[in-house]
């Protein structure tokens, strides 16, 4: 995790090294050009001591060192100007690049819920800072930049070489006295000097180089000079040697690519903004472009006010800053200077004057490892290798010269100036010094022999060279270049408090920097702690009190190095972000990144400060134009806030990436990048969303314009859209055309199946289903399977759905727009592969019909699946929606249908129009893939344990030969009915297919809703009713029918006669139907599914259907309720049959007067009629006068009727069960009810077929509820027949308008006493006990029949005078003779008890039974009548026998009685307790008169 090559004390000794400059006459440079090479640059890569060395401290104490490194410097070069500067390091960060090889898994650690892949190390910030090291400017107020020593070079074949010394040691002296603040600086001014003989090989004179070398030994002693032989090997065989793989080239590491500023073409390229709003491109104009895309140059976010724009949000490159100052336009005054932009001020370009040659070419001097550099560059400059002209013997020759330079002249100076700066500054600690100071304390301390104190604005005191401060920062100095720690520390800490005293705050601040790193650079070994907070007051006192960054930027370098080494990451990461600031946008990044490399290094990695801190290094890299980098960072940042609900973060970091990747022309990247800010969870506001959008469109359209060209058109598929988000799962596929209504006003189509029919009515369709096929083929096959029309995710898919030829297909798609923005869609259409199934050919060719971005069209599959194309789809923000795309197949085979493709669209509503505006509108092509998941699997071990999915084949379809299509139409259907009204319709059936039909069924949820027509001569249409005189009888005849039970097969499944038995291709027949209101108003809908059967079976396919969903919205009208009372028989039958009933009907129109709303105005009553086996009905009237029954608005009317019992029906004479019809007419015209379609209904209204849906089966109320166990004594209380109330309704429509309708009341009456309606019967549900888990033993309870039939077991019947006359006067007593006559209703045989007395309940101790006596008339009070004779009779009454008994009673004055004062007790068991008392409310009046 960004872990650097060396190490921290590796790090901090090759940065503080000693530094010694190089004068080389110019013979010895032509003598080292023949290597490609300048003298600096051959003796560089072995400047380094293999070997250890040793020297001793003025305390005289042996050290070692280890691994010196010494800087050779040429003298003769300049520091290079700060743009020069920054542009060294800019091209350093850029040119060191992440390895591609990191990009594998061994990368990427694993912290808490993280996943991260990060760099292993950052050679670009190593980079970086060995460039800024080395370009760092030396200063005053420290020696360690300067130079220990000068090595003067000459070579063997100068011609005084002596002479050429002196010459150089005089130009150094010169330079150094004259010229103290020219590059180099000198540490001292009696510095080293040495003296190299430079000898070629090949071409020098050996003699002549031993003899200047024995001169330079006794000149400049043995230890001062070196002869160095070089070029071993001859130029022309370098030149010849293409390669020497023995020979390595150790100078490629320690050489740079020269700096060329020439490439600076004006171009017109615009500048871009880094903003968070919006997006807008400026492309480039001119001729400035690299090719032949129109990249944009200028890209602004949002809107940016001037008067908010802020000077640090604008960003050029470095060859940008080069125009802008070249062309000195106004405007560009106001950009911010970019860190690396040269200063073009007339100045500052001193370094670049003449520096033109005639041929174009660029001339600098610049300092790349610290040597002397005159780089040129011409365009025809042949590149020869480095070191071609030396073997491995100068190599050897060339450590050896640095190897004595070091031991012999440099450590032996360095010691032996250390021992003289410590002996001067002791000498100096006297007396004197001690009244210095106190002078300094008292008075302010100004040294004029020694220091000339002037404080500038940064408070910083400016010394003399010999000041003692200096010396002894001199001293330590050189002790910390030679590893001599301990004493530097001492040294540095001594210094550090004078310079504090002074207020020499830049020269405290080095002080304390340095002692900071003599004590961790002493290792273990030392015994103090390593003193970080030096470091931080050194980094502090540059950057507040010296206001000098570069050395902060520069302690802080070297400190957190230290730190990290010691595990210290929190505190290395504070001191790196302290140092980022606005003077350097690449230094800030730089330091930033390493901050966040910190944070992830920690004990406890700190994630997220990791992630932010790389976002602002990205966003500093960006400002200084390192695109690379900043794409590199914001991507490390992207791995932590991707998918943690960080949105908003997330959102900036992928923006920001498809900037930089388009930026960089990396057009793949950037449109992935953009299209992840087009997610449903993006919480940005509208306009940024559409920024967004039109960011990737943009970007995807030059994407794919590049990839067009570079592949060519009609060549790569279509890419993947992000927007809109398609749920396939939600997919639909309907086989079929879509039901379109019909163009005639009186005619209504059939409904079909279509995609927002309710789901819940499945289970409906598959019953219907099951019962035409179980009625077709006798029974429901074993391998049925439900036919589906409609696919879904709620479906079973496991099957491929089946098309046929000629036959649409129709696939719902549902879109989501999650943006906050219009998204246009056009051109929409879907992208399917086609399988033909070509008899005689093995393996088919797959067919296609995506084409390439530019066209939709494709002629040859549309002949073969034609598929359709949507204009255009407008999805509002934050919408979802269904569009259908249909598909027709004109051949057989395999279809599948894979994506959608179309043009995607952003638009802006302008203003408050609701019309969007398309003109700036970028549509870019592409597609989505339709892939479908089918249902969780939850059945074995392995499902439960793992996410195992079934199949789904919604998509995946197999296209038949054609087949028969049957349309259905309903003529004069209506939207509105009468509750019990019944209409006329017409039927037209046509097969539309290309083949004939047959078997031609239909069944619906409602059998009781409509009928065909089954019973006699049918109305003609569109007549209701039959009258006697349409059917050609007279009244009498139609007065009393009968039906058979045998004809009567009321089943939920009605087959459709055909004429010939099949329906041929364009054919149609029209079949009358009749169709009846529910009895509950509302509304309500019923399903029709019509099955049919092709001629010509196919191998999977052995029927059709045809679905039709009515909606009929029923109004209330007439209400009928009815009870039926035991007539007073008082005539004996001679056959034994039961009496006659009255039938009181209560008639109720339940419609009321509304405004604008339809109503029933009045209601007339055409005729009553009963249905029954056994039952007649007759008007009972004693006028024999039949007046027209008119019930108005919110009206009730009592009609009375007589039910006799029928001893005229042949067919249960004979044994056949039928029904009888008998009318009562109120019209002039009598309807026959025994024919269709009044007679159908009836039997349809008694038909006991079983609801298809469950939930929906009406309850049975106990009433109705047949116990067979007493069906013998039930048959007391019933009677059993139904009542038919043919009625005319006066209807007024909304308009006004008035109309007749008619229809039909059935009340079936079952019992006696009991009030039956018209309407259906709903069982309240009563309250369930709690439940109880206790255990109780609880005694069988033996079942009893009903009370209501035990007390209604006999029919009683008093005959006698209804008036007598008696004279009280002669006789006190009259006496009336009273039969009892006993009818039993039951079919078993009962004991009969008929008591008079006064006391009936003495044989019943019930409560219930003395209740019931009082129920029946018996009051408890004295009163002039008494039975006599006989108190007690008992009797046996065998079924339905009846029997008279003989009372008497006696009455004492007249007046009018009630004789119905006579208990009776039956029991239908042996046993006398258990007999029940009768109920019998009808009064027996006699009238009792006096004569006078």
């Amino acid at each position: 995790m960004a872990q650097c090559k060396q190490t921290a004390q590796e790090f901090i000794q090759n940065t503080f090294n000693p530094h010694v400059a190089v004068l080389c006459s110019p013979d010895a440079e032509v003598l080292c050009q023949k290597n490609n090479l300048t003298f600096v640059e051959l003796v560089q890569p072995f400047c380094h001591l293999t070997t250890e060395a040793h020297i001793r401290d003025p305390n005289n104490v042996p050290h070692c060192i280890r691994h010196l490194k010494i800087s050779m410097l040429d003298m003769t070069a300049q520091a290079p100007q700060q743009a020069i500067a920054r542009k060294m390091m800019s091209d350093a960060v850029a040119n060191a690049q992440p390895q591609l090889v990191e990009g594998g898994r061994g990368n990427v650690i694993s912290i808490g819920n993280y996943d991260l892949q990060l760099s292993a190390s950052t050679p670009w910030f190593e980079a970086y800072r060995d460039v800024f090291l080395q370009v760092l400017p030396p200063s005053d107020h420290e020696f360690l930049n300067h130079c220990v020593g000068c090595v003067f070079v000459v070579s063997s074949g100068h011609s005084d070489p002596i002479t050429g010394f002196n010459n150089l040691a005089g130009q150094q002296y010169q330079q150094q006295t004259q010229f103290p603040n020219k590059m180099p600086r000198w540490l001292a001014p009696n510095l080293l000097k040495y003296y190299v003989l430079l000898h070629d090989v090949t071409e020098g004179e050996d003699a002549k180089a031993d003899a200047v070398y024995q001169s330079m030994k006794s000149t400049y002693g043995a230890s001062g000079c070196h002869l160095l032989h070089i070029n071993s090997r001859s130029i022309k065989v370098a030149d010849s040697m293409k390669t020497d793989s023995n020979l390595p080239d150790p100078w490629s590491q320690f050489l740079t690519k020269p700096v060329d500023i020439s490439n600076s073409k004006k171009r017109q390229k615009a500048r871009y903004y880094i903003a968070w709003e919006g997006a807008d491109y400026d492309v480039s104009i001119g001729n400035g472009t690299d090719d032949g895309v129109a990249f944009p140059g200028k890209v602004s976010e949002g809107t940016l006010e001037s008067s908010s724009l802020n000077d640090s949000l604008l960003v050029e490159s470095a060859s940008e800053a080069l125009e802008a100052a070249s062309s000195g336009s106004g405007a560009d005054s106001d950009m911010f200077d970019h860190p690396l932009a040269m200063d073009h001020s007339t100045n500052s370009i001193n370094h670049v004057e003449d520096r033109l040659s005639p041929d174009d070419s660029v001339t600098m001097e610049t300092n790349h490892t610290g040597n002397n550099t005159k780089v040129q560059t011409t365009p025809d400059k042949k590149v020869r290798g480095h070191g071609m002209c030396l073997t491995t013997s100068d190599h050897d020759r060339l450590r050896i010269f640095i190897h004595e330079f070091s031991v012999r002249a440099l450590i032996p100076w360095a010691e032996m100036s250390m021992r003289f700066l410590n002996e001067q500054l002791t000498s100096r600690k006297g007396i004197p010094r001690s009244i210095f100071s106190v002078t300094k304390k008292w008075f302010g301390g100004n040294k004029a022999t020694e220091k000339a104190a002037a404080t500038n604005q940064n408070t910083t005191v400016v010394y003399s060279q010999e000041a003692p401060e200096l010396q002894m920062r001199r001293l330590a100095d050189l002790a910390f270049l030679f590893q001599m720690y301990d004493f530097a520390y001492q040294t540095y800490h001594t210094a550090k408090r004078d310079f504090n005293n002074d207020h020499a705050w830049l020269h405290t601040a080095g002080a304390l920097e340095m002692a900071s790193l003599s004590v961790f650079m002493q290792g273990p070994v030392s015994s103090q702690k390593y003193p970080s907070h030096y470091m931080e007051s050194a980094i502090t006192t540059y950057l507040q009190s010296c206001k000098n960054p570069l050395y902060a930027a520069r302690a802080t370098l070297v400190s957190t190095e230290a730190l990290k080494s010691k595990g210290m990451y929190n505190e290395a990461a504070l001191q790196f972000i302290k140092l980022t600031s606005e003077d350097s946008d690449l230094r800030s990044a730089l330091l930033l990144e390493q901050a966040a490399h910190c944070y992830i290094n920690m004990e406890t990695p700190k994630v997220r400060k990791y992630s932010f801190h790389m976002i602002l290094a990205g966003h500093r890299y960006s400002k200084a134009a390192q695109r690379k980098h900043a794409l590199r960072a914001y991507s490390q940042a992207l791995q932590v806030y991707k998918g943690k609900n960080w949105s908003l973060a997330e959102d900036h970091i992928n923006f920001t990436l498809g900037r930089q990747s388009f930026n960089l022309k990396q057009l793949e990247n950037a449109t992935a990048a953009f299209k992840h800010l087009l997610t449903e969870n993006s919480k940005q506001i509208a306009s940024q969303q559409g920024a967004f959008l039109r960011e990737y469109l943009f970007v995807y359209k030059q994407l794919l314009s590049q990839e067009a060209g570079e592949y060519g058109h009609n060549t790569r598929p279509l890419p993947e859209l992000p927007l809109p988000v398609l749920d396939s799962n939600s997919t639909k596929v309907l086989l079929g055309a879509r039901p379109q209504p019909s163009q005639a006003p009186d005619k209504v189509a059939t409904s079909g199946v279509w995609f927002d029919h309710k789901e819940s009515n499945h289970p409906r369709w598959q019953k219907l289903e099951e019962a035409l096929v179980a009625a077709a083929v006798g029974g429901l096959p074993n391998t049925f399977r439900p036919t589906l029309q409609c696919y879904t995710n709620r479906t079973d898919n496991k099957y491929s759905p089946v098309g046929f030829v000629g036959e649409p297909i129709i696939v719902e798609v549902y879109l989501v727009n999650p943006l906050k923005v219009m998204l246009v869609l056009t051109e929409v259409t879907l992208l399917w592969s086609f399988l033909p199934s070509l008899p005689g050919q093995d393996k088919a060719q797959l067919i296609t019909n995506e084409v390439s971005s530019t066209s939709v069209k494709n002629t040859l599959a549309n002949e073969i699946i034609q598929t359709q194309v949507i204009d255009e789809i407008i999805m509002d923000a934050n919408s979802k929606l269904t569009t259908q795309i249909t598909l027709t197949p004109h051949q057989t085979g395999e279809l599948r249908i894979v994506e959608i493709s179309y043009n995607l669209g952003g638009v802006l509503i302008e203003g408050n129009g609701p019309k969007p505006n398309m003109s700036n509108t970028i549509f870019v092509r592409g597609k989505q893939k339709l892939e479908v998941q089918g249902p969780r699997l939850n059945i074995t071990k392995e499902d439960k344990a793992n996410k195992m999915y079934g199949p789904d084949r919604r998509l995946d379809l197999v296209i038949q030969q054609e087949m028969p299509l049957l349309q259905v139409s309903f003529c004069n259907f209506p939207r509105t009915l009468l509750c019990g009204e019944v209409h006329a319709v017409m039927l037209q059936f046509t097969n539309v297919g290309s083949s004939p039909l047959h078997k031609l069924k239909v069944a619906s949820t409602c059998p009781e809703f409509f009928t065909l027509g089954c019973h006699g001569q049918l109305p003609k249409f569109p007549c209701v009713y039959q009258s006697a005189m349409d059917v050609g009888v007279s009244d009498s005849e139609c007065m009393c029918n009968s039906i058979s039970k045998d004809s009567v097969n009321v089943t939920r499944v009605v087959d459709i006669d055909l004429p010939s038995g099949t329906l041929q291709p364009k054919s149609t027949i029209s079949i009358p139907a009749w169709i009846r209101g529910n009895d509950i108003g509302g509304i309500h809908e019923i399903h029709f599914m019509f099955y049919y059967e092709p001629v010509q079976q196919l191998p999977n396919i052995s029927h059709r259907l045809l679905r039709h969903t009515a909606v009929v919205n029923t109004l209330e009208s007439l209400s009928v309720r009815a009870i039926a009372h035991r007539g007073n028989n008082t005539s004996s039958h001679p056959n034994g049959h039961r009496g006659s009933c009255v039938v009181m009907c209560e008639l109720e129109n339940l419609s009321q007067i509304q405004s604008q709303r339809a109503y029933v105005k009045e209601i007339q009553i055409n005729q009553v009629s009963c249905a029954s086996e056994e039952w007649t009905i007759q008007y009972l009237n004693s006028q024999h006068v039949k007046s027209e029954i008119q019930i108005g608005s919110r009206e009730t009317m009592q009609l009375c009727l007589k039910a006799v019992r029928s001893s005229t029906n042949l067919d249960t004479i004979m044994g056949k069960e039928s029904i009888v019809f008998s009318d009562v007419p109120f019209d002039t015209q009598q309807i026959c009810s025994a024919m269709t379609p009044c007679a159908d209904f009836f039997f349809r209204s008694k038909c006991s077929i079983k609801p298809l849906d469950p939930e929906a089966e009406v309850p049975v109320p106990p009433s109705k509820r047949k116990t067979s166990e007493f069906t013998d004594l039930n048959c007391a209380i019933q009677v059993g027949f139904t009542l038919v109330i043919l009625w005319k309704a006066c209807v007024v429509n909304e308009d006004g308008e008035v109309q007749i309708r008619v229809g039909q009341h059935h009340v079936t009456l079952e019992k006696i006493d009991n009030i039956f309606t018209s309407y259906p019967y709903v069982l309240i549900p009563t309250e369930q006990p709690a439940v109880r888990f206790v255990m109780k033993d609880r005694e069988a309870e033996a079942s009893t029949p009903d009370s209501e039939v035990t007390t209604q077991l006999v029919d009683l019947n008093f005959n006698h005078r209804s008036e007598v006359k008696h004279n009280f006067s002669n006789g006190r007593l009259c006496q009336v003779p009273v039969t009892l006559l006993l009818q039993n209703c039951s079919k078993v045989t009962l004991d009969v008890l008929v008591d008079t007395s006064q006391t009936p309940d003495r044989l019943s101790s019930k409560s219930n039974e003395a209740s019931m006596y009082d129920h029946a008339g018996e009051y408890h009070h004295n009163s002039s009548f008494n039975w006599v004779g006989q108190t007690i009779t008992q009797l046996r009454l065998e079924a339905e026998q009846q029997a008279a008994v003989q009372l008497s009673a006696c009455f004492s004055k007249p007046g009018i009685y009630n004789l119905n004062r006579v208990a009776v007790f039956v029991t239908y068991s042996r046993d006398s307790n258990k007999m029940v008392l009768q109920r019998h409310s009808s009064p027996s009046v006699v009238v009792i008169g006096e004569v006078s």
